[in-house]
């Protein structure tokens, strides 16, 4: 069996019965994370995160949060991703998109000061840290 595969099954020991509640936390944590890394001009490339179940959101959504970069996202998108995962269960993907046009070169080509790294790539690094965190407070 690979790596991955060992840690999939360790996983599904240590989560057994919570194991939906696990990745629902993970997926909100890491929503957030990518959230609070989008820098903030018009407030556009922030609000424009979707967190949806089963398939991609398509399009872009009408949407602005303003607050400062590094700040935690407003009751709106959290309202929104937490409302995506309510009735989640293991089985369906869940993605977190934006679909504005000039997205990429806010993960990848630098353009902004704020998040030269990106958003999603330094919030993936965090992944496995995420999910250690729920699992450590799963209650015993």
């Amino acid at each position: 069996m690979g790596t991955f595969s060992l840690q999939l099954a360790e996983f599904a020991k240590k989560a057994g019965d919570n194991a939906s509640l696990v990745v629902q936390k993970v997926a909100l944590d890491i929503f957030g994370r990518v959230v609070m890394r989008t820098p903030v001009d018009s407030g556009r490339a922030r609000g424009n995160w979707q967190l949806t179940v089963g398939q991609a959101a398509s399009g872009e959504v009408a949407r602005d949060d303003k607050a400062s970069y590094g700040s935690p996202p407003s009751s709106s998108l959290q309202s929104s991703a937490a409302g995506a995962l309510a009735s989640f269960q293991l089985g369906p993907s869940i993605f977190i998109v934006n679909n504005l046009p000039y997205i990429n070169r806010l993960e990848y080509d630098g353009y902004s000061k704020q998040a030269p790294a990106g958003m999603v790539r330094v919030s993936v690094v965090e992944f496995q840290g995420l999910v250690a965190k729920a699992l450590a407070e799963l209650p015993q």
